[in-house]
């Protein structure tokens, strides 16, 4: 009896060690050529993938409308790219355009085909707006603004309006902004500069200060090479999607958030850059993975 209790145990415990190389051997099995853990990890690094284009890089500028803010009610040399609707100059077509000038009267729509680039290029703006952002992306497949080198570029809204376009500069498609001037962005409304789908920042120098948010692109922010500094009552940089990510690759950055420095769900990565971040909560807020690395000096 006790020899045959004895076969039982050593049965079942034979049946149980089968069992858990089962699990693992089906845990571990490939799917497609991958494992399930491989695949997992690959899926993953596809939710971060971004490119930075020779487009995005472009600050040539040929073949381009002249826009002065200055005289909004000018007539422009091509009436069916731009021209001014309710002291709003409206772009409705893709193209070259060199915005320069001083103003507080008139705003900038963007409004072409989703599949149009629309390429601004700013050369020593001073231009404030009352009535809502001062640059506003209705549609367009992407929209560049390229800071012309030597200039220093002023843009900010009011603290009194209300609009429900949250932000100094909006955008409801991809937006970049490069070149070797200097933009200065005072979200006195609520966010500085922010973008439905992601926003790039390239070899640029910008200086963002706002009554929440500094920069916000739901699904992405990159800055390469750029020179940043933040001052914001809320985050200073943020991504409002569960793909969202933040990637900082050289340069400087330096960020005094009320909340977050950094906020993103899925992902937060700084190389080489030179970076200060001072802020209530939390400095780089993520529910997913961060890779902070300082540049080596």
């Amino acid at each position: 009896m006790f020899i045959y209790k004895k076969v039982v145990l050593l049965g079942i415990i034979l049946h149980v060690l089968m069992f858990i190389s089962g699990c693992s051997q089906i845990w571990n099995a490939s799917i497609g050529g991958e494992t399930l853990e491989e695949l997992q990890q690959r899926d993953y690094e596809d939710l971060i993938q971004y490119e930075i284009t020779d487009i995005d890089r472009n600050i040539k500028c040929k073949d381009y409308v002249l826009v002065n803010i200055s005289q909004p009610m000018m007539d422009y040399e091509n009436a069916e790219d731009c021209t001014l609707e309710s002291e709003n100059i409206i772009i409705y077509r893709g193209g070259n355009y060199v915005v320069y000038g001083k103003t507080d009267e008139c705003r900038l729509i963007v409004n072409t085909y989703d599949d149009e680039i629309v390429h601004l290029f700013l050369t020593d703006v001073e231009w404030k707006t009352e009535g809502g952002p001062v640059i506003y992306v209705e549609q367009a497949g992407k929209v560049i603004i390229t800071l012309v080198a030597g200039t220093e570029n002023i843009i900010f809204d009011d603290a009194g309006h209300s609009s429900d376009i949250q932000a100094c500069i909006f955008s409801n498609s991809d937006l970049t902004i490069n070149g070797n001037g200097k933009l200065s962005v005072y979200g006195y409304y609520h966010d500085a500069v922010r973008s439905k789908n992601r926003v790039k920042v390239i070899d640029a120098n910008l200086y963002i200060k706002s009554q929440n948010d500094g920069i916000r692109g739901n699904d992405g922010v990159i800055f390469e090479n750029s020179t940043i500094q933040i001052e914001s009552k809320g985050i200073g940089i943020k991504t409002k999607s569960e793909k969202g990510y933040v990637v900082i690759s050289g340069g400087i950055c330096k960020i005094i958030a009320g909340e977050n420095a950094i906020r993103a769900d899925n992902y937060v990565g700084i190389y080489g850059c030179d970076y200060t971040f001072s802020s209530i909560y939390e400095a780089v807020q993520c529910n997913g993975k961060k890779e902070l690395e300082r540049s080596v000096k």
